[in-house]
């Protein structure tokens, strides 16, 4: 769901920036930077933050505000990391917003729901395969992709219409009826995408997931 088109009051939006900015901060200093451009990441990054712009350039609408995109934050957040994919989603909220001409006002709303709240999300369940779970391909396709893509993806959609339906008197059979129907069709598309990319990307290119270790994942001796 496209946060950018909810139309927060003064209050709401200056909260948005207050939690947003020290976050992100946060997240670029955790980013070691010299390792970086010294590896495959430094190609990869700048190639999936593309990608990503792309990807929310694809958007529909059923009336106002419901404006949904394909997010592929979770993909950014397994071939980068979390801290890479939080400072590549302000990357992404700055261009979608230049774009379409929507209010920067909401640029802190977008990045917290539409960035860091899926990046964690496919973390966390990135974390718990590592810990819980036997680790090899099939477990870090079908469970740390998959999954997690459709986790992020449903947790886009109960933010988007929660705020919805909780500052904007929207029915409650529209935001978590008719609504989440067309949300959660998006989600096993956006877990579609993701798990695809995963597959070929740890059988061709393993080296370009940073969260993939292939010896590990017993894809190498």
């Amino acid at each position: 769901m496209d946060l950018s088109r909810l139309p927060l009051s003064g209050a709401w939006t200056l909260a948005a920036w207050v939690l947003a900015v020290p976050l992100l901060l946060a997240a670029v200093r955790r980013v070691r930077w010299r390792e970086i451009a010294e590896g495959p990441v430094a190609r990869v990054w700048p190639a999936a933050v593309a990608a990503v712009v792309g990807l929310w350039s694809l958007r529909a609408g059923v009336g106002f505000p419901l404006v949904f995109h394909l997010s592929g934050i979770a993909a950014l957040a397994l071939a980068c990391g979390f801290p890479l994919a939080l400072a590549g989603g302000a990357v992404v909220v700055a261009a979608s917003t230049t774009l379409f001409g929507v209010p920067w006002s909401g640029a802190a709303l977008v990045w917290l729901g539409g960035v860091a709240l899926p990046a964690a999300v496919a973390t966390l369940v990135r974390r718990f395969a590592d810990r819980r779970l036997p680790h090899n391909v099939f477990v870090y396709v079908f469970v740390v992709a998959y999954f997690g893509a459709l986790a992020a993806s449903v947790s886009i959609s109960l933010a988007g219409t929660a705020l919805a339906f909780a500052l904007f008197d929207t029915p409650a059979a529209q935001a978590f009826g008719d609504w989440l129907v067309v949300l959660a069709t998006l989600a096993f598309g956006e877990a579609l995408l993701t798990g695809m990319f995963a597959t070929l990307a740890v059988v061709y290119r393993p080296h370009w997931i940073a969260t993939f270790d292939a010896r590990r994942h017993g894809l190498r001796p």
